[in-house]
């Protein structure tokens, strides 16, 4: 499940800003990156120009309130899960939410177990629909769930083990500068890294996924556009 969730990004709506840190904080923890807002217009802001994995939003809000934004998201997404976080428990909160196909609600008070659960069953749920394959321009193929690489004319090629984390930790980070030292963490495990090793093994790469989607950037790193 860590590995899993280490790539998804959350979109966390919470009008108390207290509740929203230490939430923000938790998750943070266990996924990629949090997207925190106070309100659902800054909600809604967000969920265009970032396009969350998953979204979590309190219920009772000055303004717009959590249902009321989950059904303008509904109106052109019915796919990303949602999960509510409510004091509520009434039959028409519940016949509501079966409505706006929501994966799972949290009763406050929010405890980290019932938090890791929900995330946990997104991830099935996002699982479910591949979400968590990566195709690249050439049309190779890679699924992080299987760790199985196809390539661009559908055969099933076995990347060695440093290739492997090396490509997963470029995806991890994908359209953004990895550093020397964050390659050297997830790729070298503790080892000092090899320049002429990771150059070796960025022309494997290139040669796999394309030669344009890897970018060295100043000498400071890699870039994987996607």
């Amino acid at each position: 499940m860590k590995n899993i969730l280490k790539y998804l990004t959350v979109l966390y709506v919470e009008d108390d800003d207290e509740v929203r840190e230490n939430i923000t904080n938790t998750i943070s923890n266990i996924v990629k990156k949090v997207y925190s807002a106070s309100n659902a217009k800054e909600a809604l802001e967000i969920y265009d120009e970032i396009k969350p994995d998953i979204i979590f939003t309190d219920i009772d809000m000055e303004g717009m309130n959590g249902l009321e934004l989950i059904k303008e998201i509904r109106e052109e997404d019915s796919q990303t899960p949602v999960v509510v976080l409510t004091a509520y428990k009434t039959e028409s909160f519940l016949m509501e939410a079966v409505s706006l196909h929501l994966e799972s609600y949290i009763i406050k008070p929010i405890s980290y177990a019932s938090l890791k659960e929900a995330l946990f069953n997104c991830s099935q749920k996002l699982l479910e629909r591949n979400k968590f394959e990566i195709t690249f321009q050439n049309g190779a193929k890679y699924n992080l769930h299987t760790h199985i690489f196809t390539n661009s004319t559908n055969e099933i090629e076995r990347l060695q083990n440093k290739e492997r984390l090396l490509l997963e930790t470029l995806i991890e980070y994908k359209n953004e500068l990895v550093f020397y030292d964050i390659i050297e963490e997830n790729v070298w495990e503790g080892d000092l890294l090899n320049k002429g090793t990771l150059k070796v093994l960025i022309g494997k790469l290139r040669q796999k996924i394309g030669k344009d989607n890897i970018l060295n950037e100043n000498e400071q790193g890699y870039r994987l556009l996607t």
